[in-house]
């Protein structure tokens, strides 16, 4: 599986993983495997169906506050999840799905799913 979709199943399945993710990003992702890079923030939001979620994208001393933006990249995966981003940020958002998958090669998250998380 992804880091997307374990990300999303485990959220919706365990509520004090949810809580972890809202509150401490990297350590929930850790729990998948996954070290977020360094200088990197992740800001996880738990969509809701009666929100619009407005992105602002960060704004450049040297820029025109008049010119088009485009900052900001759209990212689609697999028509289930939009990431947006820094161009950069999709360096270390590539490098956290690359660990993901060598740890779920290892049996860990097997193994955790079933609930033997002392190894994890």
């Amino acid at each position: 599986m992804t880091l997307e979709h374990d990300l999303t199943h485990r959220a919706w399945t365990d509520p004090a993983f949810a809580a972890r993710l809202a509150s401490d990003p990297a350590s929930a992702l850790a729990e998948l495997g996954v070290s977020v890079p360094e200088g990197m923030r992740v800001d996880v939001r738990v969509q809701r169906r009666d929100t619009l979620y407005h992105v602002i994208p960060p704004f450049a001393p040297d820029s025109d506050p008049n010119a088009i933006v485009n900052q900001m990249d759209l990212w689609r995966t697999a028509d289930e999840f939009v990431w947006i981003m820094p161009e950069r940020a999709k360096v270390g958002l590539l490098a956290m799905r690359r660990q993901h998958r060598a740890w779920t090669a290892t049996g860990k998250a097997d193994a955790q799913q079933q609930g033997d998380t002392h190894d994890a």
